[in-house]
């Protein structure tokens, strides 16, 4: 018989499976309060994203989060190493060393490490948000290939609350030790790049693109 017991899929079976490492979390993404600040200021992009909006409640999303069926035409869902949470270019090591793979986009993954898990599935639902496809969401009108480049950057803030933010897979285990949160709940904001033309007199003469800082 299995449990889901504070974001965690256990089993009362004494058996290998109980070590196998395959867990469960439900995710949420929701619009950054700070995105209509932001907007407002003269020397920034206004961000498409709407403060507090539930883009993606993986509790509505019941049945593709928990089975992953609508993914299952998807070459990555099949194909190892294709859409890696993982920074390494080289194909061997960007799946041996991958956190986890982006496809299917559902709760289960089967990962040991407590922090990974919640990164990879962090990563699954911002994709249900971009990318779409025959899930229950709202659109966040940019597209990951756009706007998510290399797994995108992402600043956790809970249970630490960081000051700098940096791509998924790229973190020693060592280093993930003092993240790993007891009830298992984890959040992050999730930095992605804008350019736009500023208004006001003057000539174009160059672009630049901003976003969090390492």
């Amino acid at each position: 018989m299995k449990n889901i017991q504070g974001g965690h899929l256990t089993t009362n079976n004494k058996s290998k499976r109980a070590n196998s490492g395959l867990k469960f979390k439900e995710a949420s993404v929701i619009g950054n309060p700070v995105a209509y600040a932001m907007g407002q200021a003269q020397y920034l992009c206004r961000s498409k994203i709407k403060p507090y909006m539930p883009y993606y409640l993986s509790t509505l999303d019941e049945k593709m989060w928990r089975s992953g069926l609508s993914d299952m035409l998807y070459p990555s869902t099949w194909v190892p190493g294709m859409n890696e949470v993982s920074l390494n270019k080289n194909q061997t090591d960007k799946f041996l060393k991958s956190w986890g793979s982006l496809y299917p986009r559902s709760g289960f993954l089967n990962q040991k490490n407590e922090v990974k898990t919640a990164s990879v599935i962090a990563a699954r639902a911002l994709a249900v948000v971009s990318d779409g496809g025959a899930r229950i969401y709202q659109s966040s009108g940019c597209a990951s290939a756009d706007c998510m480049k290399k797994n995108g950057k992402w600043q956790m803030i809970s249970p630490v609350e960081e000051k700098s933010c940096r791509a998924f897979g790229i973190e020693s285990v060592e280093a993930l030790k003092d993240k790993v949160d007891k009830d298992g709940q984890y959040g992050w904001t999730a930095w992605r790049n804008y350019g736009c033309c500023i208004p006001g007199p003057g000539m174009f003469i160059g672009s630049s693109i901003t976003g969090c800082l390492n």
